[in-house]
């Protein structure tokens, strides 16, 4: 058992509290006890919690060791038996640490130790008023213009439109059990998430939709004629069912997505400059006005909100742009206002800059199920500041 100081200041290294002092302090017993196992082993064991079956990539702990310590603390060239020792151990502690604490592991280029420590120690001070994440959240709007709270409705049968019935299931699931209506005539629903809010919807001819915060789907309680049609806002991820015959057509403005059975996301939040559309599996074909693409697997089709343009990037990282339906966020060199619009989404705040405060570009994964204060933190240690007036988060420089 560790004695109680070094647990102490291994809590606060995982909360992201610990000071330059007391980070001395802890790194120092480090290096007076490079080969004690039970600490390697909790510190990764808490990496496996974090990343099931990932090992820890060399970049994450090579650049968090780069960043923390100098260069003559990193290299022990004059001691080889300590191998598996502090040049080991002590990136791996860091990591692990930032990965906890924070729920991301993230890194900044071209940061001297000192001021990584003292941007980090500022951040902490920062008193931030926590707001949760989102959760399953939605309405759902009939064809004769009522509405239901999914959050709040209990499980089972909602309504019954021309034979078409629907029900919760399970938490933030709404199915829909093929039927057609009577007369013939169709009968519309929408689902709409607030900020804050995601949802699943399973349509009457078995397709799966998963709805981001602030995005709505509007759909035909049974699906008849020659295809499948329904309408998006916002971000929404389809696993269409097969259907030679009939297939299913995604519009968005002046946007319109052909598929006969595939996964693919659709982002079209309207403060966005580009609509992208990103292909998983089977094929789509994508239509602006008189311009086409047809994509395959790991393509994406963007599009230019401006300018109408279309064009299709190749090799794209299929993970990340799922990140939100798989439950985190992740950011690959992204800018701070492009966080942030994410973050204003998913937490359902606004976000007010002062001054020259856009800050830099980053790179990371955080948990959806994040307070929002772990990202805030995070997004501190570039320097930007934050503060939180109601449900306002105001960046400044």
């Amino acid at each position: 058992m560790l004695d109680e100081r070094i647990e102490d200041l291994i809590g606060k290294l995982i909360e992201g509290t610990l000071v330059p002092a007391e980070k001395q302090e802890l790194a120092e017993w480090v290096r007076l006890n490079p080969d004690d196992e039970r600490f390697a082993g909790a510190l990764e064991h808490a990496w496996v919690r974090f990343e099931p079956g990932q090992p820890m990539p060399d970049a994450v702990s090579d650049r968090i060791m780069a960043n923390i310590f100098p260069a003559e603390e990193s290299t022990y060239e004059d001691e080889p038996d300590r191998s598996r020792g502090i040049t080991w151990l002590w990136p791996k502690l860091v990591a692990a640490a930032l990965v906890l604490g924070f729920g991301v592991y993230w890194w900044a280029d071209n940061r001297s130790s000192e001021e990584l420590a003292a941007q980090q120690e500022k951040a902490v001070k920062v008193q931030l008023a926590d707001i949760p994440p989102g959760g399953n959240k939605a309405i759902l709007t009939l064809g004769d213009g009522s509405n239901i709270t999914l959050d709040s409705a209990g499980n089972g049968l909602l309504a019954s439109q021309g034979g078409t019935s629907v029900k919760q299931q399970g938490k933030g699931q709404l199915v829909y059990e093929s039927g057609r209506n009577a007369e013939g005539a169709p009968v519309f629903n929408t689902v709409t998430t607030p900020r804050g809010g995601q949802f699943h919807i399973v349509l009457p001819d078995g397709t799966g939709v998963w709805l981001n915060a602030a995005s709505s789907l509007r759909f035909p309680t049974a699906f008849t004629g020659k295809q499948r049609d329904v309408e998006i806002t916002g971000e929404v991820y389809f696993e269409v069912a097969h259907n030679k015959q009939m297939p299913f057509v995604v519009k968005n403005g002046a946007t319109e997505i052909t598929v006969l059975g595939t996964h693919f996301n659709v982002m079209a939040y309207d403060d966005e400059k580009i609509m992208r559309t990103t292909l998983l599996e089977g094929a789509v074909k994508v239509t602006r006005g008189a311009r086409e693409a047809l994509l395959a697997p790991g393509q994406q089709a963007r599009i230019g909100r401006a300018t109408g343009s279309l064009r299709v990037v190749d090799d794209v990282d299929t993970e990340k742009e799922l990140s939100w339906k798989n439950g985190y966020f992740q950011f690959e060199n992204e800018s701070l206002e492009s966080i942030m619009r994410q973050v204003s989404r998913w937490y359902d705040v606004q976000v007010r800059y002062e001054g020259n405060s856009r800050g830099e570009n980053f790179t990371g994964r955080l948990p959806r199920n994040a307070n929002v204060s772990g990202v805030l933190k995070i997004l501190a240690l570039s320097g930007v500041k934050f503060r939180i007036e109601d449900k306002t988060i105001i960046v400044t420089p």
